[in-house]
C-alpha cells in the first residue's frame, strides 16, 4: 500500500511539473508581453510625474515594481528560452534603471525621454 501511494504521489508530481513547464515560444511571447506592459506603464508613469500629476513617490513605487517584476522575467526568459527571448524585458529594465535615477536627480525630462525609450524597447 506504502509503495502504491509513494508511485502516485510521483506519478502526481511529474504531471504538475510537466504542466508547469512551457514552451520556449511561449516563454518567449510571455517576455515580449511583459516588456511592452511594463514599457508602456513606465511611460505612462512618468508622463503624469513630469506633469505633476502625480507624487513623486508614486512614480518610485512603479519603478520599483517594475525593475524587481523586469529581473525576474528576464531571468525566467533566459533560463527557459535564452538570451534572445529575454532581450525586450533585460532592454526595458536597463531604461527603468535610468527612469530610477532621474526620478532621484527630480530631472522630470529625463526619466519621460528614458520612459519612451523603455515603451520604443519593449515594442521591438
Amino acid at each position: 500500500m506504502r509503495a502504491l501511494c509513494i508511485f502516485s504521489l510521483t506519478v502526481a508530481l511529474a504531471a504538475i511539473a510537466a504542466g508547469c513547464s512551457k514552451s520556449p515560444d511561449k516563454v518567449t511571447k510571455e517576455a515580449r508581453e511583459a516588456a511592452a506592459s511594463w514599457g508602456a506603464t513606465l511611460s505612462a508613469a512618468a508622463e503624469w510625474w513630469g506633469s505633476a500629476e502625480v507624487p513623486t513617490s508614486y512614480v518610485e513605487t512603479v519603478v520599483t515594481q517594475a525593475r524587481t517584476s523586469l529581473q525576474k522575467e528576464e531571468q525566467t526568459a533566459r533560463t527557459s528560452a535564452g538570451a534572445a527571448a529575454a532581450a525586450p524585458v533585460k532592454a526595458v529594465a536597463s531604461r527603468a534603471a535610468a527612469i530610477a535615477a532621474a526620478v532621484k536627480r527630480g530631472d522630470r525630462a529625463a526619466a519621460i525621454e528614458a520612459a519612451h525609450a523603455a515603451r520604443s524597447k519593449a515594442s521591438r
